[in-house]
């Protein structure tokens, strides 16, 4: 061990900087290299519906008291939809919803009319009635109306009072009528058949009890209409399927942008072939869902919350379209610690060690910003998340500081390696307790956890015996780290297939190694 040591520290922090460095590019460079994917047939365009939610812009959401939505938001919103498809589906004719029908009968468009059944059937009733009224007064616009969504999962009402409601809702309209839950819950309820015109079922991959990796995810839907068509009499409607284009991974269902673009191509053609009534899941990005569902659940849509389509149908794809924005970062932090240097008079080596810094240290930053974005869903997830940013920036500059031979503050660094260890400790402990919804924070912890890697193989090795391991600031930096790491274990045994689950326990072991090796180098010094 010995001996490897020494062949390491002859190694210059230059050299580890620049591998990092070259490995950080790459990383960023691959994610925007387009990729050959399926294409969608032409037959099969455009999409047949999909849902429509308008709770898209910053502070909407439907969950709010007396929210309400401006009627000239929803003609524009379908204008926007009318492009990919002629059809959508609601999930409510409250708060403004009820405006849908003759919006949509403006430019030609089909609705599935949504009525929203809850706990409450005073307001359940009155939901009801505003929703036959809108399909009697539109009855060329309302393909159906669907009574109900995954009430019976949610357990707010029971099988019989859902009987009530669909035969209340048959007997004054004429427009079809139906109920939507997950094909489990209408296998479990199948008598409900008797009081619709057509089965909604929703079939969604990603949330599958036993989620289904992308590469078998068309063939699961097409096993359970299969399995369906055995059991119902009456037409099934797909009512809800997609894949999130963002989010944690479950199991062997990862959320990327190819992999939704990948599953609605592969979904289209085999609804073309199979003679399918779908739609799909959804018509624009919901971020108020990520308080409910965690990231994955704001990056469902067709469209993002621009209105801009996420992905095309056909032709290559790249995961990001980031350009040279990333690079650009880079550069421009790499120029301002390069004048800092040159402004200091340091020498030409320590220059090559902050601009290698500076570049490496831009890219993360992109990257991290993006994700706190992205996965942050209220102040105290952004003040935590930002904090952790924060801290791995702090000891990526200690680390720097020592290269450059400057004063080493000892104290503050080791309060700050026992903070990065209580940060892989709950992180690790939500991910193994109650991890369904909580993302897995790599990015924010690779920039710190290389340069302290690099710090340590590069020190030079003393002769003199090693600080002593009695010391509190290493036994509680050590502990942390073994329970981190212990747990992080647990949580990609439960998850085999997550790749992200692996990569996580692997930077706990990491920060076991890391982490109580740095606090006890600092003690020498």
């Amino acid at each position: 061990m010995i001996i490897l040591q020494r062949l390491l520290s002859r190694v210059s922090p230059v050299v580890w900087l620049t591998l990092f460095l070259l490995g950080s590019l790459y990383y960023v460079w691959r994610l925007q290299q387009p990729q050959v994917l399926i294409d969608a047939v032409a037959e099969a365009l455009p999409l047949q519906c999909v849902s429509y939610a308008p709770y898209y812009k910053p502070g909407m959401n439907p969950t709010v008291k007396d929210s309400f939505v401006d009627p000239l938001q929803i003609e524009q919103d379908l204008q926007a939809l009318s492009k990919v498809t002629k059809c959508v589906r609601t999930y409510s004719v409250s708060q403004g919803l009820d405006y849908v029908p003759k919006a949509a009968q403006k430019l030609g468009m089909k609705v599935i009319l949504g009525v929203w059944i809850g706990w409450v059937d005073a307001l359940n009733v009155k939901e009801l009635e505003l929703a036959v009224q809108q399909a009697n007064q539109y009855p060329d616009t309302v393909r159906g109306l669907v009574v109900g969504n995954e009430v019976l999962l949610r357990g707010e009402q029971s099988e019989p009072k859902m009987h009530e409601y669909l035969q209340w809702a048959k007997a004054n309209t004429k427009a079809p009528i139906t109920y939507a839950d997950v094909w489990e819950f209408w296998l479990k309820h199948p008598t409900l058949e008797q009081d619709v015109d057509f089965v909604t079922v929703h079939i969604l991959p990603y949330w599958e009890d036993k989620p289904v990796a992308i590469e078998q995810a068309v063939a699961h839907t097409a096993s359970v209409m299969g399995h369906l068509g055995t059991v119902f009499k009456k037409p099934i409607l797909i009512g809800e399927t997609g894949w999130p284009s963002q989010g944690r991974q479950r199991f062997w269902s990862k959320p990327s942008a190819i992999n939704q673009a990948l599953y609605m191509r592969g979904f289209l053609n085999a609804a073309q072939q199979n003679h399918w009534q779908y739609n799909v899941i959804e018509a624009v990005d919901q971020p108020w869902k990520r308080e409910l569902e965690g990231t994955v659940g704001g990056y469902w849509g067709v469209l993002d919350t621009d209105l801009q389509p996420k992905f095309s149908l056909q032709g290559a794809m790249a995961e990001r379209s980031d350009g040279f924005k990333p690079y650009l970062v880079a550069l421009v932090l790499a120029l301002l610690v390069a004048a800092w240097g040159q402004y200091t008079q340091l020498s030409a080596r320590h220059k090559v060690l902050i601009v290698l810094t500076g570049l490496a240290a831009g890219l993360h930053a992109y990257l991290q910003i993006n994700y706190v974005h992205m996965a942050a869903r209220n102040t105290g997830e952004y003040a935590m998340l930002g904090g952790l940013v924060l801290l791995g920036w702090v000891l990526a500059w200690l680390q720097l500081r020592q290269w450059l031979g400057l004063k080493v503050y000892t104290c503050l660094e080791q309060s700050l390696l026992r903070l990065l260890a209580l940060a892989f400790l709950l992180t690790s402990a939500g991910l193994a307790i109650n991890g369904r919804y909580l993302d897995f924070p790599l990015i924010l912890v690779c920039l710190p956890m290389a340069l302290m890697t690099i710090s340590l193989i590069s020190a030079t090795v003393r002769q003199e015996p090693a600080a002593t391991f009695a010391q509190a600031g290493f036994w509680l930096t050590a502990v942390m780290g073994i329970m981190a790491a212990n747990m992080a274990v647990a949580v990609a045994i439960m998850e085999p297939g997550n790749i992200m689950a692996w990569w996580w326990c692997g930077a706990c072991g990491l920060a076991l190694l890391v982490l109580p090796a740095r606090s006890l180098q600092l003690g020498r010094e």
